[in-house]
């Protein structure tokens, strides 16, 4: 049986209606995801994404001797099989058909794909809200972690995991982890913070750090330097985690310059809209949103360092 019959909208087949809220779906969603991952186009069902080995360190050639040599090594290896995302809306051509305002054939379509929008966001951001505890990267260890192995730094790690709830010091002390980030050599590498991910209900508190004129609360007169070095932009998240009960959320800073890093949003195909009557069956309307994509973090270690906030 069909759930979408005429019985649903009894007051939208009668005059005297004055106004139908529904700003809900008219109203489209802001697109959040884009801030915080790189999204790839990707034609085949699986895609890979490797990380290479880096070299050691240059050193002095005596004469005669043979020049040093390293070999550049496939490392770690991150698959990402896309799936089909999909919601559909059904209903009776009685239902359409009784509808004095309209609104059910106008609502289908930007129900289905603000519902779509909002899996996908949630799917994105909780790359960075399980990566304390669930997902695991191609390295074997957590997406955040302090021991992410290398695959020629012999007994080096990269720590990317940060302690601690969101304040000067701690932020400061997150920002100069960029500093301590190594290339898969154990060399030297080039990466600091542009973005700070955050919940919505920490962006005030993010300001008060970031742009006092003295050190955020504390009594001193200390001037605050939190964002005079690799000044870096606030980005709210309302699918980033946050418990009601002890105000806490995990935080995250971002090297957006990093393209083949981090959190990786592999596109298939884009969204689309398939319509169609079941004229045999019970002339039920039905209307389908589809997409296919999936997503990961590549390149274990780098381009994000994130706090539990607790």
């Amino acid at each position: 049986m069909a759930t979408g019959r005429v019985s649903d909208i009894t007051r939208f087949t009668e005059a005297g209606t004055t106004l139908i809220f529904n700003s809900q779906v008219k109203r489209p969603m802001k697109k959040l995801y884009p801030e915080i991952c790189t999204e790839v186009k990707e034609t085949k069902k699986i895609g890979l994404y490797d990380t290479i080995g880096g070299i050691g360190a240059a050193a002095v050639k005596g004469e005669g001797d043979p020049v040093p040599t390293d070999s550049m090594d496939q490392g770690y290896k991150t698959s990402i099989t896309d799936k089909t995302v999909a919601k559909g809306v059904e209903t009776t051509r009685e239902k359409l058909e009784y509808d004095l305002y309209g609104e059910i054939r106008k609502m289908v379509g930007p129900a289905t794909m603000k519902v779509m929008l909002d899996f996908k966001e949630k799917e994105i951001a909780d790359l960075y809200n399980h990566g304390f505890a669930t997902n695991t990267g191609a390295d074997g260890v957590y997406t955040f972690s302090a021991t992410h192995p290398l695959i020629n730094g012999g007994a080096a790690v990269n720590s990317n995991l940060a302690t601690g709830a969101l304040t000067t010091d701690n932020l400061i002390k997150a920002k100069n982890m960029f500093i301590d980030i190594k290339d898969q050599a154990g060399g030297i590498f080039d990466t600091y913070a542009t973005k700070l991910l955050i919940n919505p209900k920490k962006q005030y508190q993010a300001m008060q750090i970031l742009e006092s004129q003295l050190v955020a609360f504390e009594l001193s007169n200390t001037k605050n330097v939190a964002n005079a070095i690799d000044p870096i932009k606030v980005v709210a998240n309302r699918y980033i985690d946050y418990t009601v009960a002890t105000d806490v959320s995990p935080w995250f800073l971002i090297d957006d310059t990093l393209e083949d890093a981090g959190a990786i949003l592999q596109t298939n195909k884009a969204m689309w809209l398939e319509t169609e009557w079941a004229i045999k069956a019970a002339q039920i309307y039905y209307t389908f949103c589809l997409e296919r994509y999936s997503s990961s973090f590549i390149s274990p270690g780098y381009k994000v360092i994130g706090s539990t906030g607790a």
